[in-house]
């Protein structure tokens, strides 16, 4: 390990002391679980802004939970910071051997297959699409369901047959809103949202992070049209939905 990586776990380390701070030392794997969430999550936005510094800052911030639970760990005699590393390379080499196994004649398999037939093995799993963590979003389970599936073979040939079942959800979905039934209607929904995110991984596209760009964009223009609105001392509930839109149609011209 480098010098700043066994500086960071000492400093973990007395932290957690008995003369410590109160709140490290109070701290539990289970504890600090919503702030690696949302660690994770201020890393993928710091990605999203293209912030190179903020990256920096938001990697070592999810760094430092990597390492407390490996510190907590250690406490309880469980492992060491090392055994998770070493772990890690250990996964990687084994789950690639078309890299790094000399003796490898799979060459029928692609590196995806490998990956997920090896996982299925090593895990003595039942199902490929096991083992998906629950805390994951429902749009990057579809996603990772689909990746996963489509590592076998169970996918599309191309992007135009995706789109078709796109389409055909969405007569599925128009159908069961004709049919006012609200049961189906929820169902359709879903199959219509599960087909998308299954067009996005033809073009290689996270399906997670495209909405992201999409909330954030809708977040900008929509407080622009709360500032306009302000700027002209009116209430935006009073304001009709023709003039709204028009306001959204200026904040899409001043994106550009």
């Amino acid at each position: 390990m480098s010098e700043a990586v066994k500086e960071l776990i000492d400093i973990v380390i007395k932290l957690r002391s008995d003369n410590g701070c109160d709140w490290d030392r109070k701290q539990t794997s289970e504890s600090l679980t919503p702030h690696l969430i949302e660690e994770a999550n201020e890393v993928v936005d710091a990605v999203l802004e293209k912030n190179s510094e903020n990256l920096k800052e938001e990697l070592g911030d999810l760094l430092l939970h990597v390492v407390f639970q490996a510190v907590i760990a250690s406490e309880k005699k469980t492992f060491e910071f090392e055994d998770v590393v070493q772990q890690i390379n250990e996964k990687l080499i084994k789950r690639h051997p078309h890299i790094f196994d000399k003796n490898y004649d799979g060459k029928d398999l692609s590196n995806a297959k490998n990956w997920e037939l090896i996982k299925k093995s090593e895990k003595n799993r039942e199902s490929i699409l096991d083992g998906m963590p629950k805390s994951l979003s429902a749009l990057i389970v579809a996603q990772r369901y689909q990746d996963k599936t489509g590592a076998v073979g169970f996918e599309w040939e191309n992007f135009s047959q995706a789109m078709d079942k796109v389409d055909e959800e969405l007569k599925e979905l128009k159908q069961a809103i004709n049919n006012n039934d609200l049961n189906n209607i929820e169902e359709e929904i879903g199959d219509l949202l599960i087909t998308i995110v299954n067009l996005a991984r033809f073009f290689d596209i996270s399906a997670d992070l495209a909405l992201r760009k999409t909330n954030q964009k809708f977040y900008r223009r929509f407080n622009f049209i709360e500032k306009i609105v302000q700027k002209n001392n009116q209430k935006i509930e009073d304001i009709s939905l023709k003039e709204l839109l028009n306001y959204w149609e200026k904040a899409k011209h001043e994106e550009k």
